[in-house]
């Protein structure tokens, strides 16, 4: 006990703590902006800044899995206070709490690092957080892995302290779930899933710029046929005819970059997979999932994983997977919600025509970006290739999850498996089938979507067709070509 005691003493010594604060806030001393930020800012940034010079006092939660940027955003929020709001620098405090200054200290001694950190900064401040009477700017990167973390926020927020909280997190919002039910009322979140195609496009082709950046703040209501097939129209009409069938080659492009910008300068293969492997299999399971629960048995997660990175868009049985991976359903039925809680796979269930979902023996797994099935089977995310069909399922699905007031996303197959469609959306009482086509032209087989509009169709209903093509407003199906689908979201 006496040496801990020593250990802690040190970590908490006064100059330590001053050094490791500074070095995450050079503009403290007069170093100017550091941290060379990249000048492209992901689609959810206006967001995020609308959020913070609100008045609502809130905090405001930056989720999404590893390496999508959510540090980088941070940082940019933090140059936007400095260079545009001309806000005071001692004003504007970042910390990761992922610095071993915290990390290497027992979990019963770390509230105790964080609060002198606060302290250190009322110091700089020159008066307490409590006698602020204009809006400072505390920003917690890796919030997680603070214990009890929600209680500090939750105390100065109820103790309506002018501080605008930004804080991320590695993990996604449901595994922050028992954090959160705390801070109800307290706190907004934007959620950072991997690029998007319209945002990959924004990055290496600056010629689809313009368009992209003009949909990023649309609202666009996917059950409005209309209005929907207006919009492909005034997109396929400001590109022209060869830039928008160019996009569809560019989707193929971007399955196989993937949405996650470091991998994009790494040309070896090896060195990507290794990475991937490394990120997104095994610290998702040692690291994030370790705050939920102690994981006795990393590597039957590990496979899980690996076998659903593999085999994106497939419908699975918990049974037959069991015996591949020589576990149990039980353990299988186990693991697969903490999985989910990553945000780097999404479970669709089959269709049932049921307003409330009882527990499903049918269900698929989508993986939450196509690079990652590249890693597992160590063969190219190509659209072109036998696999093309799962890998445009699994693009299209990461782009219909975002389209606002989605209420469910199925996927239908009678009991025969004579008749299937990609994707049952429900909107309200709306129900509209979707089909993803890749390589097929328009018209080819609409059989499916007229089936389902048939059976369980109501007079709002009706289908969206996306694969090859010239977009077409049809009477009962909407085709879209996959690269304007894609860009829409």
């Amino acid at each position: 006990m006496v040496k801990n005691k020593a250990k802690n003493s040190v970590l908490l010594d006064k100059t330590i703590s001053e050094r490791t604060i500074a070095v995450y806030n050079p503009w403290w001393n007069g170093l100017g902006f550091a941290l060379k930020n990249p000048e492209f800012k992901r689609d959810v940034f206006s967001s995020a800044v609308n959020h913070i010079e609100a008045k609502h006092g809130l905090a405001l939660l930056i989720n999404g899995p590893r390496r999508v940027g959510k540090t980088t955003i941070m940082r940019q929020l933090v140059e936007y206070l400095l260079r545009k709001k001309r806000e005071s620098p001692e004003k504007i405090f970042f910390f990761s709490l992922d610095d071993p200054f915290i990390q290497q200290l027992p979990q019963e001694n770390q509230g105790e690092a964080f609060e002198q950190i606060m302290q250190f900064w009322e110091i700089k401040l020159g008066k307490k957080l409590s006698e602020i009477k204009e809006p400072v700017y505390c920003f917690l990167d890796e919030v997680q892995r603070l214990p009890h973390w929600e209680l500090y926020i939750k105390r100065y927020v109820d103790l309506k302290y002018q501080i605008r909280f930004i804080i991320s997190g590695s993990a996604s919002h449901t595994i922050f779930r028992k954090s959160l039910e705390s801070l109800l009322g307290r706190l907004m979140d934007i959620s950072l899933p991997p690029f998007s195609f319209r945002e990959w496009l924004r990055f290496h082709h600056r010629e689809y710029a313009d368009i992209a950046r003009e949909l990023i703040d649309l609202q666009i209501d996917i059950s409005d046929k209309g209005g929907v097939a207006g919009l492909v129209s005034f997109v396929a009409g400001r590109l022209g005819e060869k830039k928008t069938a160019r996009l569809n080659e560019l989707v193929g492009d971007y399955a196989k970059d993937g949405g996650f910008p470091q991998l994009w300068g790494m040309s070896d293969f090896v060195e990507r997979v290794q990475f991937i492997d490394l990120q997104f299999v095994q610290r998702v399971t040692l690291e994030d999932l370790r705050l939920v629960r102690e994981i006795r048995r990393p590597e039957i997660f590990h496979q899980f994983l690996r076998y659903v990175f593999a085999r994106t868009g497939e419908e699975y049985n918990l049974e037959e997977l069991a015996g591949k991976i020589k576990t149990t359903r039980t353990t299988l039925s186990e693991a697969l919600p903490l999985l989910l809680q990553t945000e780097l796979i999404r479970k669709v269930e089959r269709f049932a025509n049921k307003p409330v979902r009882l527990r499903s023996t049918h269900a698929k797994l989508y993986a939450a970006d196509t690079v990652l099935y590249e890693a597992i089977t160590k063969m190219p995310a190509d659209l072109k290739g036998e696999n093309k069909g799962r890998l445009a399922e699994t693009l299209a699905f990461n782009v219909l999850r975002r389209f606002a007031g989605i209420a469910d996303i199925c996927y239908f197959r009678t009991p025969d498996g004579k008749r299937e469609v990609d994707f049952i959306l429900r909107i309200g009482k709306t129900l509209i089938p979707v089909e993803i086509k890749s390589g097929a032209a328009f018209g080819k087989d609409n059989s499916r979507i007229n089936y389902f509009l048939e059976e369980y169709g109501s007079d709002k209903s009706f289908g969206i067709m996306v694969c090859n093509g010239d977009a077409d407003p049809g009477e009962n199906i909407l085709n879209i070509p996959l690269g304007v689908f894609l860009l829409l979201c």
